[in-house]
Protein backbone atom coordinates (compact mmCIF):
# COMPACT_ATOMS: atom_id res chain seq x y z
CA UNK A 1 0.00 0.00 0.00
CA UNK A 2 3.11 2.59 1.11
CA UNK A 3 4.14 1.96 -2.58
CA UNK A 4 1.08 2.49 -4.30
CA UNK A 5 0.65 5.59 -2.63
CA UNK A 6 4.13 7.07 -3.22
CA UNK A 7 4.12 5.50 -6.60
CA UNK A 8 0.46 7.33 -7.38
CA UNK A 9 2.06 10.63 -5.50
CA UNK A 10 4.98 10.55 -7.24
CA UNK A 11 3.11 10.32 -11.20
CA UNK A 12 0.47 12.70 -9.78
CA UNK A 13 3.64 14.81 -8.91
CA UNK A 14 5.32 14.60 -12.11
CA UNK A 15 2.38 14.89 -13.83
CA UNK A 16 1.10 18.20 -12.29
CA UNK A 17 4.63 19.91 -12.43
CA UNK A 18 4.77 19.43 -15.95
CA UNK A 19 1.32 20.43 -17.08
CA UNK A 20 1.57 23.28 -15.08
CA UNK A 21 4.86 24.16 -16.63
CA UNK A 22 4.04 23.79 -20.36
CA UNK A 23 0.64 25.58 -19.67
CA UNK A 24 2.39 28.42 -17.71
CA UNK A 25 5.44 28.96 -20.67
CA UNK A 26 2.80 28.53 -23.26
CA UNK A 27 0.91 31.37 -21.88
CA UNK A 28 4.06 33.64 -21.19
CA UNK A 29 5.44 32.97 -24.37
CA UNK A 30 2.19 33.63 -26.26
CA UNK A 31 2.09 37.14 -23.79
CA UNK A 32 5.95 37.81 -24.97
CA UNK A 33 5.18 36.58 -28.77
CA UNK A 34 2.14 39.29 -28.61
CA UNK A 35 4.18 42.40 -27.09
CA UNK A 36 7.01 41.43 -30.06
CA UNK A 37 4.63 41.99 -32.37
CA UNK A 38 3.01 44.52 -31.52
CA UNK A 39 6.73 46.38 -30.91
CA UNK A 40 7.45 45.49 -34.28
CA UNK A 41 4.43 47.02 -35.98
CA UNK A 42 4.94 49.89 -33.89
CA UNK A 43 8.16 50.40 -35.02
CA UNK A 44 7.38 50.30 -38.65
CA UNK A 45 4.72 52.78 -37.89
CA UNK A 46 8.16 54.77 -37.14
CA UNK A 47 10.31 54.23 -39.57
CA UNK A 48 7.49 54.66 -42.38
CA UNK A 49 6.66 58.49 -40.78
CA UNK A 50 10.49 58.68 -41.41
CA UNK A 51 10.57 57.43 -44.72
CA UNK A 52 7.84 59.27 -45.92
CA UNK A 53 9.08 62.77 -44.24
CA UNK A 54 12.32 62.44 -45.34
CA UNK A 55 12.58 60.35 -47.90
CA UNK A 56 14.57 57.33 -48.73
CA UNK A 57 18.30 58.93 -47.16
CA UNK A 58 16.40 58.31 -44.24
CA UNK A 59 17.46 54.66 -44.01
CA UNK A 60 21.24 54.77 -42.87
CA UNK A 61 23.46 52.54 -41.31
CA UNK A 62 23.18 54.40 -38.13
CA UNK A 63 19.10 53.87 -38.31
CA UNK A 64 19.75 50.16 -38.83
CA UNK A 65 21.95 50.06 -35.91
CA UNK A 66 19.90 51.62 -33.62
CA UNK A 67 17.51 48.57 -33.60
CA UNK A 68 17.67 44.67 -33.52
CA UNK A 69 15.06 44.37 -36.42
CA UNK A 70 15.90 44.30 -39.86
CA UNK A 71 14.67 46.73 -41.98
CA UNK A 72 13.99 46.34 -45.53
CA UNK A 73 12.78 49.23 -48.25
CA UNK A 74 11.69 47.04 -51.96
CA UNK A 75 10.00 49.65 -54.66
CA UNK A 76 6.70 48.09 -56.06
CA UNK A 77 8.36 45.34 -57.62
CA UNK A 78 9.77 43.86 -54.78
CA UNK A 79 13.31 45.06 -55.84
CA UNK A 80 15.16 45.64 -52.50
CA UNK A 81 16.00 49.54 -52.28
CA UNK A 82 17.55 49.24 -48.78
CA UNK A 83 18.35 46.32 -46.33
CA UNK A 84 20.11 46.99 -42.81
CA UNK A 85 21.55 43.51 -42.59
CA UNK A 86 22.90 42.85 -45.84
CA UNK A 87 23.77 44.62 -49.45
CA UNK A 88 20.27 45.83 -51.16
CA UNK A 89 22.10 44.50 -54.55
CA UNK A 90 23.12 41.12 -53.74
CA UNK A 91 19.26 40.57 -52.35
CA UNK A 92 16.85 38.80 -54.61
CA UNK A 93 13.57 40.13 -55.81
CA UNK A 94 10.71 39.99 -52.86
CA UNK A 95 7.70 40.18 -54.82
CA UNK A 96 7.25 37.06 -54.24
CA UNK A 97 7.18 36.81 -50.36
CA UNK A 98 3.91 36.73 -48.95
CA UNK A 99 4.44 39.75 -46.44
CA UNK A 100 4.78 42.34 -49.38
CA UNK A 101 2.20 40.46 -51.95
CA UNK A 102 -0.44 41.49 -49.29
CA UNK A 103 1.14 44.60 -48.01
CA UNK A 104 0.72 45.60 -52.35
CA UNK A 105 -2.52 44.36 -52.12
CA UNK A 106 -4.00 45.38 -48.62
CA UNK A 107 -1.46 48.33 -47.51
CA UNK A 108 -0.10 46.05 -45.07
CA UNK A 109 0.88 42.68 -44.17
CA UNK A 110 2.64 40.60 -41.87
CA UNK A 111 3.82 37.03 -41.82
CA UNK A 112 5.67 34.38 -39.07
CA UNK A 113 8.98 32.03 -41.15
CA UNK A 114 10.62 29.44 -38.93
CA UNK A 115 13.88 28.30 -39.17
CA UNK A 116 14.89 24.96 -40.77
CA UNK A 117 15.43 23.62 -37.43
CA UNK A 118 11.81 24.59 -35.51
CA UNK A 119 14.60 26.65 -33.57
CA UNK A 120 13.79 30.30 -34.54
CA UNK A 121 11.05 32.53 -35.80
CA UNK A 122 11.23 35.20 -37.34
CA UNK A 123 8.19 38.28 -38.04
CA UNK A 124 7.53 39.97 -40.84
CA UNK A 125 5.82 43.41 -40.91
CA UNK A 126 5.07 45.47 -44.39
CA UNK A 127 3.27 48.31 -45.18
CA UNK A 128 2.91 50.19 -48.30
CA UNK A 129 3.70 53.65 -48.41
CA UNK A 130 2.53 56.36 -50.15
CA UNK A 131 5.01 56.38 -53.19
CA UNK A 132 4.23 52.65 -53.80
CA UNK A 133 7.55 51.53 -52.22
CA UNK A 134 7.02 48.72 -49.60
CA UNK A 135 8.43 49.13 -45.80
CA UNK A 136 9.20 45.80 -44.38
CA UNK A 137 10.47 45.23 -40.70
CA UNK A 138 11.28 41.64 -39.42
CA UNK A 139 12.37 40.43 -35.87
CA UNK A 140 13.87 36.93 -34.90
CA UNK A 141 12.99 35.21 -31.89
CA UNK A 142 13.43 32.05 -30.17
CA UNK A 143 10.65 29.96 -31.08
CA UNK A 144 8.40 28.12 -28.30
CA UNK A 145 9.81 24.97 -28.99
CA UNK A 146 13.44 26.26 -28.39
CA UNK A 147 11.72 28.44 -25.21
CA UNK A 148 10.83 24.92 -23.43
CA UNK A 149 13.83 23.25 -24.44
CA UNK A 150 15.63 25.74 -22.95
CA UNK A 151 13.66 25.43 -19.66
CA UNK A 152 14.33 21.56 -19.22
CA UNK A 153 17.26 22.07 -17.19
CA UNK A 154 15.74 24.29 -14.82
CA UNK A 155 12.13 21.81 -14.71
CA UNK A 156 14.89 18.88 -14.28
CA UNK A 157 16.26 20.28 -11.41
CA UNK A 158 12.92 21.52 -9.75
CA UNK A 159 11.51 18.15 -10.66
CA UNK A 160 14.35 16.50 -8.65
CA UNK A 161 14.12 18.87 -5.70
CA UNK A 162 10.38 18.02 -5.56
CA UNK A 163 10.33 14.66 -5.86
CA UNK A 164 12.51 14.57 -3.09
CA UNK A 165 10.51 16.72 -0.75
CA UNK A 166 7.45 14.43 -1.98
CA UNK A 167 9.05 11.46 -1.08
CA UNK A 168 9.87 12.25 2.50
CA UNK A 169 6.86 14.03 2.83
CA UNK A 170 5.09 10.92 1.18
CA UNK A 171 6.77 8.60 4.05
CA UNK A 172 5.48 10.56 6.69
CA UNK A 173 2.25 10.82 5.76
CA UNK A 174 1.77 7.02 4.93
CA UNK A 175 3.08 5.75 7.48
CA UNK A 176 0.50 8.22 9.43
CA UNK A 177 -2.40 6.87 7.30
CA UNK A 178 -1.31 3.27 7.56
CA UNK A 179 -0.58 3.18 11.37
CA UNK A 180 -4.50 3.46 12.53
CA UNK A 181 -5.02 0.74 9.67
CA UNK A 182 -2.14 -1.35 11.65
CA UNK A 183 -3.88 -0.73 15.09
CA UNK A 184 -7.02 -1.88 14.16
CA UNK A 185 -8.52 -4.51 16.39
CA UNK A 186 -9.35 -7.50 14.15
CA UNK A 187 -11.50 -8.78 17.19
CA UNK A 188 -13.46 -6.29 17.93
CA UNK A 189 -13.77 -4.12 14.19
CA UNK A 190 -16.13 -1.71 15.35
CA UNK A 191 -15.06 -0.09 18.70
CA UNK A 192 -12.61 1.92 16.66
CA UNK A 193 -13.88 2.78 12.78
CA UNK A 194 -10.06 5.44 11.95
CA UNK A 195 -11.41 5.92 8.56
CA UNK A 196 -15.54 5.80 7.66
CA UNK A 197 -14.36 4.72 4.04
CA UNK A 198 -13.18 1.34 6.05
CA UNK A 199 -16.73 1.13 7.57
CA UNK A 200 -18.01 -0.84 4.91
CA UNK A 201 -14.96 -3.47 5.06
CA UNK A 202 -15.15 -3.65 9.17
CA UNK A 203 -18.82 -4.31 9.15
CA UNK A 204 -17.60 -7.30 6.85
CA UNK A 205 -14.84 -8.50 8.99
CA UNK A 206 -17.43 -8.04 11.92
CA UNK A 207 -19.65 -9.80 10.59
CA UNK A 208 -17.27 -12.55 9.01
CA UNK A 209 -16.06 -12.90 12.73
CA UNK A 210 -19.47 -13.43 14.26
CA UNK A 211 -20.26 -16.09 11.86
CA UNK A 212 -16.84 -18.17 12.65
CA UNK A 213 -17.87 -17.44 16.28
CA UNK A 214 -21.11 -19.71 15.34
CA UNK A 215 -18.86 -22.23 13.71
CA UNK A 216 -16.95 -22.58 16.45
CA UNK A 217 -19.87 -22.56 18.65
CA UNK A 218 -21.55 -25.21 16.55
CA UNK A 219 -18.56 -27.18 15.89
CA UNK A 220 -18.53 -27.56 20.01
CA UNK A 221 -21.96 -28.75 20.23
CA UNK A 222 -21.57 -30.77 17.45
CA UNK A 223 -18.55 -32.47 18.52
CA UNK A 224 -19.95 -32.61 22.30
CA UNK A 225 -23.07 -34.26 20.72
CA UNK A 226 -20.91 -36.59 18.78
CA UNK A 227 -19.10 -37.60 21.82
CA UNK A 228 -22.30 -38.11 23.54
CA UNK A 229 -23.48 -40.17 20.89
CA UNK A 230 -20.93 -42.23 20.29
CA UNK A 231 -21.12 -43.39 24.29
CA UNK A 232 -24.70 -43.57 23.57
CA UNK A 233 -23.97 -45.79 21.13
CA UNK A 234 -22.14 -47.58 22.78
CA UNK A 235 -24.27 -48.30 25.65
CA UNK A 236 -27.24 -49.49 24.02
CA UNK A 237 -25.16 -51.76 21.39
CA UNK A 238 -23.50 -53.18 24.31
CA UNK A 239 -26.37 -54.29 26.35
CA UNK A 240 -28.01 -56.57 23.79
CA UNK A 241 -25.03 -57.82 23.11
CA UNK A 242 -24.41 -58.99 26.13
CA UNK A 243 -27.80 -60.12 26.66
CA UNK A 244 -27.17 -62.40 23.43
CA UNK A 245 -23.93 -63.34 24.04
CA UNK A 246 -24.80 -64.43 28.06
CA UNK A 247 -28.28 -66.43 26.87
CA UNK A 248 -26.21 -68.40 24.07
CA UNK A 249 -23.31 -69.47 26.89
CA UNK A 250 -25.89 -70.52 28.96
CA UNK A 251 -27.69 -72.60 26.36
CA UNK A 252 -24.09 -74.11 25.37
CA UNK A 253 -22.70 -75.13 28.51
CA UNK A 254 -25.83 -77.09 29.15
CA UNK A 255 -27.02 -74.91 31.92
CA UNK A 256 -30.93 -74.24 30.39
CA UNK A 257 -33.36 -77.05 30.74
CA UNK A 258 -34.77 -78.68 27.66
CA UNK A 259 -38.08 -76.79 28.36
CA UNK A 260 -36.63 -73.60 28.49
CA UNK A 261 -34.82 -73.45 25.80
CA UNK A 262 -37.56 -72.08 23.79
CA UNK A 263 -37.60 -69.34 25.91
CA UNK A 264 -34.05 -68.16 25.49
CA UNK A 265 -34.39 -69.03 22.18
CA UNK A 266 -37.32 -66.25 22.10
CA UNK A 267 -35.17 -64.24 24.45
CA UNK A 268 -31.99 -64.04 21.99
CA UNK A 269 -34.88 -63.50 18.94
CA UNK A 270 -35.90 -60.61 20.71
CA UNK A 271 -32.61 -58.99 21.40
CA UNK A 272 -30.98 -59.50 17.87
CA UNK A 273 -34.12 -57.98 16.43
CA UNK A 274 -33.81 -54.91 18.96
CA UNK A 275 -29.98 -54.80 18.39
CA UNK A 276 -31.52 -54.75 13.86
CA UNK A 277 -33.43 -52.10 14.63
CA UNK A 278 -31.13 -50.33 16.81
CA UNK A 279 -28.41 -50.20 13.45
CA UNK A 280 -31.12 -49.44 11.13
CA UNK A 281 -32.25 -46.19 13.02
CA UNK A 282 -28.30 -45.36 13.54
CA UNK A 283 -27.67 -45.55 9.66
CA UNK A 284 -30.62 -43.75 9.12
CA UNK A 285 -29.48 -41.22 10.78
CA UNK A 286 -25.85 -40.70 10.16
CA UNK A 287 -27.41 -40.64 6.29
CA UNK A 288 -29.67 -37.71 7.09
CA UNK A 289 -26.65 -36.33 9.05
CA UNK A 290 -24.30 -36.35 6.08
CA UNK A 291 -27.47 -35.25 3.08
CA UNK A 292 -26.52 -37.61 1.56
CA UNK A 293 -30.10 -38.82 1.15
CA UNK A 294 -30.76 -39.99 -2.57
CA UNK A 295 -34.06 -40.84 -2.52
CA UNK A 296 -35.84 -38.14 -4.83
CA UNK A 297 -38.55 -35.85 -3.81
CA UNK A 298 -41.93 -37.42 -5.21
CA UNK A 299 -45.98 -36.53 -4.69
CA UNK A 300 -46.82 -39.10 -1.55
CA UNK A 301 -50.34 -39.58 0.17
CA UNK A 302 -49.91 -39.71 3.53
CA UNK A 303 -53.13 -40.90 4.50
CA UNK A 304 -51.78 -44.06 2.53
CA UNK A 305 -48.83 -44.34 4.50
CA UNK A 306 -51.21 -43.60 7.57
CA UNK A 307 -52.83 -46.62 6.48
CA UNK A 308 -50.03 -49.33 6.28
CA UNK A 309 -48.43 -47.65 9.60
CA UNK A 310 -51.71 -48.32 11.24
CA UNK A 311 -52.28 -52.12 9.73
CA UNK A 312 -48.33 -52.38 10.77
CA UNK A 313 -49.03 -51.59 13.90
CA UNK A 314 -52.36 -53.25 15.16
CA UNK A 315 -51.42 -56.55 16.05
CA UNK A 316 -48.77 -54.99 18.73
CA UNK A 317 -51.59 -52.72 19.91
CA UNK A 318 -53.83 -55.51 20.60
CA UNK A 319 -51.66 -57.77 22.15
CA UNK A 320 -51.44 -54.57 24.84
CA UNK A 321 -55.06 -53.92 24.61
CA UNK A 322 -54.99 -50.36 23.00
CA UNK A 323 -57.70 -49.05 20.59
CA UNK A 324 -55.78 -47.80 17.51
CA UNK A 325 -58.30 -45.74 15.11
CA UNK A 326 -57.26 -43.75 11.72
CA UNK A 327 -59.28 -40.93 10.64
CA UNK A 328 -59.35 -38.19 7.55
CA UNK A 329 -58.79 -37.94 3.98
CA UNK A 330 -56.28 -38.03 1.33
CA UNK A 331 -53.43 -35.55 1.35
CA UNK A 332 -50.49 -35.48 -1.23
CA UNK A 333 -47.14 -34.18 -0.28
CA UNK A 334 -43.82 -33.80 -1.90
CA UNK A 335 -41.41 -36.13 -0.02
CA UNK A 336 -39.22 -38.60 0.39
CA UNK A 337 -41.55 -41.73 0.73
CA UNK A 338 -39.09 -44.19 2.89
CA UNK A 339 -38.28 -40.89 5.37
CA UNK A 340 -41.93 -39.71 5.71
CA UNK A 341 -42.64 -43.57 6.37
CA UNK A 342 -40.41 -44.07 8.89
CA UNK A 343 -41.24 -40.93 10.49
CA UNK A 344 -45.49 -41.37 10.64
CA UNK A 345 -44.13 -44.76 11.75
CA UNK A 346 -42.09 -43.76 14.38
CA UNK A 347 -44.58 -41.15 16.05
CA UNK A 348 -47.45 -43.67 15.98
CA UNK A 349 -45.34 -46.77 17.32
CA UNK A 350 -44.48 -44.58 20.48
CA UNK A 351 -47.69 -43.72 21.08
CA UNK A 352 -49.13 -46.79 21.00
CA UNK A 353 -45.70 -48.33 23.17
CA UNK A 354 -46.33 -45.58 25.86
CA UNK A 355 -49.81 -46.51 26.12
CA UNK A 356 -51.35 -48.08 29.13
CA UNK A 357 -53.90 -51.26 28.31
CA UNK A 358 -56.89 -49.83 27.59
CA UNK A 359 -56.08 -46.78 26.70
CA UNK A 360 -56.83 -45.50 23.04
CA UNK A 361 -54.29 -43.89 19.88
CA UNK A 362 -55.92 -41.86 17.01
CA UNK A 363 -54.53 -41.38 13.85
CA UNK A 364 -55.72 -38.13 11.55
CA UNK A 365 -54.30 -37.11 8.39
CA UNK A 366 -56.05 -34.03 6.89
CA UNK A 367 -55.85 -30.44 5.18
CA UNK A 368 -56.28 -26.79 7.16
CA UNK A 369 -55.82 -23.61 6.01
CA UNK A 370 -54.17 -24.53 2.91
CA UNK A 371 -51.70 -26.99 4.70
CA UNK A 372 -51.65 -30.65 5.18
CA UNK A 373 -50.68 -32.17 8.90
CA UNK A 374 -50.30 -35.51 10.25
CA UNK A 375 -51.81 -35.62 14.29
CA UNK A 376 -51.25 -38.87 16.66
CA UNK A 377 -53.18 -38.68 19.86
CA UNK A 378 -52.64 -41.10 22.54
CA UNK A 379 -54.01 -41.63 26.73
CA UNK A 380 -50.52 -42.40 27.29
CA UNK A 381 -48.65 -41.67 30.18
CA UNK A 382 -47.69 -38.19 28.89
CA UNK A 383 -44.74 -35.50 28.81
CA UNK A 384 -43.76 -33.44 31.51
CA UNK A 385 -43.68 -29.85 29.74
CA UNK A 386 -39.94 -29.68 30.94
CA UNK A 387 -39.06 -32.15 28.95
CA UNK A 388 -40.82 -32.02 25.72
CA UNK A 389 -37.79 -30.18 24.10
CA UNK A 390 -35.83 -32.88 24.63
CA UNK A 391 -37.53 -35.99 23.54
CA UNK A 392 -35.95 -35.49 20.22
CA UNK A 393 -32.55 -35.74 21.49
CA UNK A 394 -30.59 -39.18 20.51
CA UNK A 395 -31.66 -42.16 23.03
CA UNK A 396 -33.35 -39.46 25.33
CA UNK A 397 -36.01 -41.65 27.20
CA UNK A 398 -38.91 -39.24 29.33
CA UNK A 399 -38.46 -42.26 32.42
CA UNK A 400 -35.20 -41.74 32.73
CA UNK A 401 -34.09 -45.25 33.72
CA UNK A 402 -33.64 -45.81 30.13
CA UNK A 403 -35.86 -48.81 30.60
CA UNK A 404 -35.92 -50.85 27.29
CA UNK A 405 -39.12 -52.47 28.28
CA UNK A 406 -41.25 -50.40 25.77
CA UNK A 407 -38.70 -52.33 22.88
CA UNK A 408 -37.82 -49.13 21.59
CA UNK A 409 -34.17 -47.59 20.37
CA UNK A 410 -34.58 -44.60 21.54
CA UNK A 411 -33.50 -42.98 18.36
CA UNK A 412 -37.55 -42.92 17.00
CA UNK A 413 -37.88 -39.26 17.53
CA UNK A 414 -34.76 -38.05 16.07
CA UNK A 415 -35.51 -39.33 13.22
CA UNK A 416 -38.66 -37.70 13.11
CA UNK A 417 -37.10 -34.34 13.91
CA UNK A 418 -34.94 -34.55 10.75
CA UNK A 419 -37.03 -36.35 8.53
CA UNK A 420 -39.11 -32.77 9.82
CA UNK A 421 -36.31 -30.24 8.60
CA UNK A 422 -35.81 -32.65 5.33
CA UNK A 423 -38.84 -31.86 4.11
CA UNK A 424 -38.96 -28.09 5.97
CA UNK A 425 -42.23 -29.12 8.09
CA UNK A 426 -42.58 -28.06 11.28
CA UNK A 427 -43.62 -30.14 14.34
CA UNK A 428 -45.63 -29.47 17.26
CA UNK A 429 -46.05 -31.55 20.65
CA UNK A 430 -48.71 -30.95 23.48
CA UNK A 431 -48.66 -33.30 26.17
CA UNK A 432 -49.42 -33.53 30.18
CA UNK A 433 -47.91 -36.25 32.74
CA UNK A 434 -50.96 -38.73 33.08
CA UNK A 435 -53.11 -37.44 30.30
CA UNK A 436 -51.91 -38.19 27.02
CA UNK A 437 -49.75 -36.55 24.51
CA UNK A 438 -50.63 -35.35 20.88
CA UNK A 439 -47.83 -34.72 18.07
CA UNK A 440 -48.53 -32.95 14.86
CA UNK A 441 -46.94 -32.37 11.65
CA UNK A 442 -47.55 -29.48 9.84
CA UNK A 443 -45.92 -29.47 6.02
Amino acid sequence: MRHKILNHTSFMVVLTVLLTFVAASLVMYNKFNTYMKQGVRDETEYVRIGVEEFGEGYLTEKVGDATASRITLTDGEGNVLFDSSADADTLSNHSDRPEFIQAVREGYGEKVRFSETLSKQTFYYAVKLENGDVLRVAKTTDSVFLTLMSSFTLLGLLMIVILLLEFVLGQRQTEKLIQPINDLDLEHPLDNICYEELRPLLKRVDQQNRQIAQQVKELKAAESARREFTANVSHELKTPLMSISGYAELMMNGMVKQEDISDFSGRIYHEANRLTNLVADIIQLSRMDENSVDMPFEAVDIYELAEDVVNNLKSHAEKKKVFLTLSGESVVVQGVRQILYEMIYNIADNAVRYTEAGGMVKVSVGKRGGKSFYRVEDTGIGIPKAEQNRIFERFYRVDKSHSRQTGGTGLGLSIVKHGVQLHKARIFVDSEPGKGTRMEIWF
